[in-house]
This record gives C-alpha cells, sequence and structure tokens, in this order.
C-alpha cells in the first residue's frame, strides 16, 4: 500500500470499533492495580502489627485470614483474564514485530501503527509482573516479620498459630486458572525476554544493513 489516506481511514475505523475492547483491557488493568495495592498495604499493616504487639495479638491471624481470603477472590475473579492475556501476550509481540519489520524493510507507510502496536503489546505484561511482584516482596517481608519476633518466649499456642502464618507466608499462593492450570511467571518473563531479544536483534541487523547500504550509495555517488 503506498497511499497514506485510505490506509488512515482503515486504522480510523479500526480504532473506533476497538474502543469496547480496550475499554475492558483498562478496566481489568484497573481493578488489579487497585487490588494489588489494598493486598499491600493489608500486608504491611500485618507486618506493623506483628512488629508492634508481638504474636499474642489474636488480631493478627484475623487480619491474616482476610488477606487470603482477597487473594482467593483476586484468582477466581482474575484468572481467566490473566491466563488469556499470558496466551496473548506470548503471542502478539511476534506477530506485530514481524510484520513491524517487514513492513520496514518494504517502507510502507503502515510501519508506525505497527511501531505502536508492538510497543503496547511488549509493554502490557508490566504491569501483570509488576503486581505479582509487589505482592511477593510484601511477602516475603511478612515472613521475616513473624521471624524476628520473640516466638520462643510464648506459649504453645502462641507459637503454634504464629508458625501456620509463618508457614502460609513463606509457601507460594500460586494462581491458577480451573485449578488445572498454573500460572508460572519465571517461564512467562524468559519468554517476553527471549522476543524482545529477538526483536531488537532484528532490528540492530536492519539498521547495520540499511546504513551499510547508505553508505555504499554515498561512495558510488562520490
Amino acid at each position: 500500500m503506498n497511499s497514506m489516506g485510505p490506509y488512515i481511514a482503515g486504522n480510523l475505523c479500526t480504532a473506533i470499533a476497538s474502543v469496547s475492547t480496550l475499554s475492558c483491557y483498562i478496566s481489568f488493568q484497573v481493578l488489579q492495580v487497585l487490588i494489588t495495592f489494598q493486598m499491600s498495604a493489608y500486608l504491611k499493616a500485618l507486618q506493623n502489627r506483628i512488629e508492634t504487639y508481638g504474636p499474642t495479638d489474636r488480631s493478627t491471624y484475623e487480619h491474616h485470614k482476610s488477606i487470603l481470603l482477597l487473594l482467593r477472590d483476586y484468582n477466581r475473579l482474575f484468572s481467566g483474564c490473566m491466563y488469556e492475556e499470558v496466551l496473548i501476550s506470548s503471542l502478539q509481540p511476534c506477530g506485530y514485530g514481524y510484520a513491524f519489520i517487514k513492513a520496514l524493510k518494504a517502507n510502507e507507510p503502515g510501519v508506525f501503527p505497527l511501531l505502536h502496536s508492538l510497543f503496547m503489546t511488549l509493554l502490557g505484561p508490566f504491569i501483570m509482573c509488576a503486581c505479582g511482584e509487589e505482592i511477593s516482596s510484601q511477602m516475603e517481608k511478612l515472613h521475616d516479620s513473624s521471624y524476628m519476633s520473640n516466638w520462643y518466649e510464648e506459649n504453645p499456642r502462641v507459637r503454634r498459630n504464629l508458625l501456620l502464618m509463618k508457614l502460609m507466608a513463606s509457601t507460594p499462593c500460586t494462581l491458577n486458572y480451573r485449578l488445572f492450570v498454573t500460572f508460572n511467571f519465571p517461564c512467562f518473563s524468559t519468554v517476553k525476554y527471549l522476543q524482545y531479544f529477538h526483536i531488537l536483534l532484528q532490528l540492530f541487523n536492519f539498521i547495520g544493513n540499511h546504513s551499510e547500504h547508505l553508505m555504499t550509495e554515498y561512495m558510488t555517488k562520490c
């Protein structure tokens, strides 16, 4: 396609038609960030109560139970959306990256929309990974706070409750879809890293070949 007019009109129609999909995606990301902040605040409050009042405070374990219920609700509400996003985020950069490099080599006018789509597909999973990292780091701090308390001076009942909370804090609460598919985020991060590396490698190769071509043309004219 060599003319810009029909291409711009087609992109406008596509953008208008995708408003509903975009609104659903933004709503999912906003809810995910809000629940992450809420869970992080709960974990910080629980950590502060352990450090301030010690393991004898019974409300500490009630707070921990509320956090586990919130995590269960989070998995029930967003496991389907996360499963879909993991699948799409693993495939979209490959298609957009191939189309972008092909359009760039052919000097087509659709290179800039493809670059925008490629950038969005590469940036989107970082929100999900950042939310998971925030929750994991707060769980580690909670485990450290419960371990550094004077649990050895308490009676067996208090030590048992604290031990149960420590085990729950140290054991990963894996997110899953329908109890059949478990989200392996380290594997997902490895896939995304390989995609970034391959796309950047192809871009650097194209820039190097294009620079050599321009230099050859310049030397020929001289």
